[in-house]
């Protein structure tokens, strides 16, 4: 007498072949997305040729590091239908042009078969099943979009609230100078009361470029594509603390050691208005 299941098995096997189907086509589409990319920057000019060729080199390099998730039999034992099917679509991906995508995707066959009984090049999914998903990863894709544009138009506008800071920074100081050696009581009143003006308008930008850049919205969006890589949610949480306690935009950290060092020259200068060299 066969033995009974309650299904849930069955499900799940059938997820994976509906997703591996609809993986493998989606990274036939990304290969040639990519190929015909670098192509255009080549035809281009050799600047956007040698761009295009270290993005994907980045890119590649991300691809080997979520795909050595597939030779541990713990991540096998506990993958989604949904981990299953994007480890496989980036091995897939990159199989044409890189031999650690060739391993993975070998090392994949012979998990798929041992595991499930299915064979990566005719799983027998239902091809409606299969198109049904491939619109959602579209939709799914269309939305990543949006997202990463609104995250880099954010970015965008923090560097220029940063710029802008530093620049009324840089005439608040001027403006400090100036009172210091202004042997004119009114003037030297002027001076300074633009100096505090501008170092107002500063830490106003600064705390504006600052809000923009390590928005939630930001946090979120990043969680996101790390749980969907399969990375496990404790490993996403101690990245995004991380990201919130030291994450900001490169021009923060430049003005960080600029600051520190006119704070030193300052003190071998003598007394000046103290400043709370807080930059978080």
């Amino acid at each position: 007498m066969a033995e009974e299941t309650d299904g849930i098995e069955e499900a799940f096997e059938g997820q994976v072949r509906i997703l591996v189907t609809a993986a493998g086509q989606v990274a036939e589409r990304l290969a040639r997305a990519r190929e015909q990319a670098l192509r255009r920057a080549q035809a281009h000019s050799e600047q956007q040729a040698r761009e295009m060729q270290s993005r994907l080199e980045a890119e590649r390099r991300a691809a080997r590091v979520e795909l050595a998730s597939v030779y541990r039999p713990d991540w096998w034992d506990r993958a989604t239908p949904e981990q299953v099917g994007h480890a496989w679509q980036v091995a897939r991906a990159w199989a044409h042009e890189d031999p650690e995508a060739v391993r993975a995707e070998q090392r994949f066959r012979d998990e798929l078969r041992t595991r499930y009984g299915i064979d990566a090049d005719n799983t027998g999914a239902s091809p409606s099943a299969v198109q049904a998903a491939l619109q959602r990863a579209e939709h799914q894709r269309a939305q990543a979009d949006v997202e990463r544009s609104h995250d880099q138009a954010d970015r965008a506008e923090a560097h220029r609230l940063l710029r802008d800071a530093n620049h009324e920074e840089r005439r608040a100081e001027e403006a400090r100078a100036g009172a210091h050696h202004e042997p004119d009581p009114d003037e030297r009143l002027r001076a300074t009361a633009e100096a505090e003006r501008r170092e107002a308008a500063a830490d106003h930008l600064r705390a504006d470029g600052r809000a923009m850049y390590d928005s939630a919205e930001r946090r979120r969006a990043t969680a996101h594509d790390l749980e969907a890589k399969g990375i496990d949610q404790k490993v996403v949480a101690t990245q995004i603390r991380a990201d919130v306690s030291q994450g900001r935009p490169a021009t923060e950290a430049v003005r960080a050691a600029t600051r520190t060092a006119e704070a030193r020259k300052t003190r071998t200068r003598g007394p000046q208005r103290q400043r709370s060299g807080l930059d978080l």
